[in-house]
């Protein structure tokens, strides 16, 4: 369900960035605020407990409190160390909502926006891993009937390695079992990394986490300022006066209008610390854009993905639009993106630019669509597996950037370096990762041809219901209310959203009767 979602089809500057750069998070550990300010309570914080309120699938609420225990010596993440972990949430989006995601360092800075890569750099980096990797979430939630108490971990495993001569950076992280099925069960949110690595501090942060769910439902946000601190922004020891509050929120909130998420906010009762958030006319929830527009194998988008990824990659524009303008067919997009990653390959592991360019070049101008181009990027990326493969093993390469090149390009010098059993496995398996992503893009197209369907289906049913004599109408909201009634979900609604809900209930029954089938 979570595998694939369809993308919009706005070329906009910067719904292309936000679709480029969507970052994923499993969304009951999107909803708790685990990261803390550095600079105001220092390392010593390994334990945060954050209470709120959960609704049950059945309506009814409970109260659940939730222990996050981080690294004993090191504290719980800071602001610094959640951009590593949205960059990540990026990766994994990136690769179909994968279980295991591998980086390097540039792959990260690249989506941080950092340009220079130094030791520095790394040293952050591994410091933010070593705090995710024992983070650990306990939630108990009591109601009348009964408590429950879920332990949780991020990270079932992970690993980082840094080569202080050459200075690659790689690691791979192993999202738990339970993440990765809830996510696959489609709880999960996206939010824009581009957006995200705008805002500076952890407060602006948190809140663009918590209103990218919130603006999904409505655009009017009303709230207590304390419960928004408490349950969304991790400020705990909050101040004795609204006023001092305010002056902590309202830097956040002016951020969020500048990024044109939030419109507006208002003190509407400053005794009782009531907020009200209006979501910004441009702003769409990414999860609402991704679900609501129906043109996940657009072209023209996706030709816009494939060009973005080979500007990044160091092609020239002119270069990388030469390429893409005949991307209709579905391999040949894969391919693009393929020839993309893989010049960043070969440069994180030490090969100069021009020489990576060259390498990919070459086997793009030989035809996207020609089982030629397949092959050369096939003997690139074993050239890169071999000398990760024996990096990893201990083996010291005194030219690992040579010997990549030579695989890859020398075609006498492959029999004696690469083994011909691990040739086959390797061509194997690429072809296998083919397979699965043309299988996927067929169901995408699966999944579009429904959306439109449901859309269509529900304008007729809004036309029909409408040329319908107003007394109709009237005793059609009736019995649904009785229903919710019957149902005992009446009085659970807010009574601004009854409305809505006996207007989806009577088109759902219209669409089912009278809508022509699919």
């Amino acid at each position: 369900m979570a595998k694939l979602l369809p993308r919009p089809t706005t070329l906009a500057p910067r719904v292309v960035n936000a679709f480029v750069n969507l970052s994923v998070e499993e969304e009951n550990l999107a909803a708790i605020p685990f990261a803390v300010l550095e600079r105001r309570v220092g390392k010593g914080v390994s334990k945060l407990e954050i209470s709120g309120t959960k609704v049950l699938p059945n309506g009814e609420e409970v109260r659940v409190n939730w222990q996050v225990q981080g690294n004993s010596d090191l504290g719980l993440p800071t602001e610094q160390d959640m951009d590593v972990f949205i960059a990540l949430g990026v990766l994994t989006f990136r690769n179909n909502f994968s279980k295991t995601v591998s980086f390097t360092g540039r792959e990260i800075a690249r989506i941080l926006n950092i340009r220079s890569v130094h030791g520095k750099f790394y040293q952050r980096l591994k410091m933010a891993m070593d705090r995710f990797i024992p983070l650990r979430f306990r939630a108990i939630s009591e109601s009348e009937h009964q408590e429950d108490v879920k332990w949780l971990n991020v990270f079932q495993e992970a690993s980082f390695s840094l080569d202080r001569d050459t200075g690659r950076c790689v690691g791979t992280i192993t999202w738990t079992d339970k993440l990765i099925q809830s996510m696959d069960s489609g709880f999960f949110r996206v939010l824009d990394a581009g957006r995200y690595m705008e805002l500076d501090g952890i407060t602006a942060k948190h809140m663009y986490r918590f209103l990218t769910v919130a603006f999904e439902k409505n655009d009017l946000i009303l709230i207590d300022a304390r419960k928004l601190c408490a349950e969304h922004l991790g400020i705990q020891n909050l101040p004795k006066y609204f006023s001092r509050l305010m002056q902590t929120l309202e830097p956040a909130f002016e951020q969020l209008m500048k990024i044109e998420v939030l419109g507006s906010f208002y003190v509407v009762c400053a005794e009782d610390w009531k907020l009200g958030l209006r979501r910004h006319a441009s702003y769409v929830p990414e999860r609402k854009s991704l679900l609501l527009n129906n043109t996940g194998a657009s072209s023209e988008l996706t030709a816009e993905w494939c060009q973005k990824a080979l500007e990044n990659a160091g092609f020239s524009r002119n270069a990388a639009e030469g390429y893409c303008a005949n991307t209709s067919a579905p391999l040949a997009k894969y391919i693009l993106d393929r020839a993309a990653r893989l010049t960043e390959a070969m440069k994180d592991s030490g090969v100069l630019a021009h020489v990576a360019l060259s390498a990919t070049r070459r086997a793009l101008d030989s035809g996207v669509d020609g089982e030629e181009c397949s092959a050369s990027l096939d003997w690139i990326e074993i050239a890169v597996d071999t000398c990760n493969q024996k990096q990893r093993s201990g083996q010291v390469l005194r030219n690992a950037a040579g010997l990549l090149v030579k695989i890859a390009l020398d075609a006498e010098a492959r029999g004696r370096l690469v083994s011909e059993e691990q040739v086959h496995s390797s061509k194997r398996r690429f072809r296998q990762r083919e397979q699965i992503v043309l299988r996927e893009m067929v169901h995408t197209e699966e999944r579009i041809l429904i959306a439109e369907y449901e859309n269509y289906r529900r304008e007729f049913a809004q036309r029909y219901f409408e040329d319908l004599p107003e007394a109709n109408r009237q005793a059609m909201r009736r019995e649904k209310l009785d229903q919710l009634r019957d149902q005992g979900r009446l009085t659970r609604l807010a009574p601004d959203t009854r409305g809505t809900e006996v207007e989806d209930m009577i088109l759902l029954d219209l669409a089912m009767k009278w809508a022509p089938v699919f």
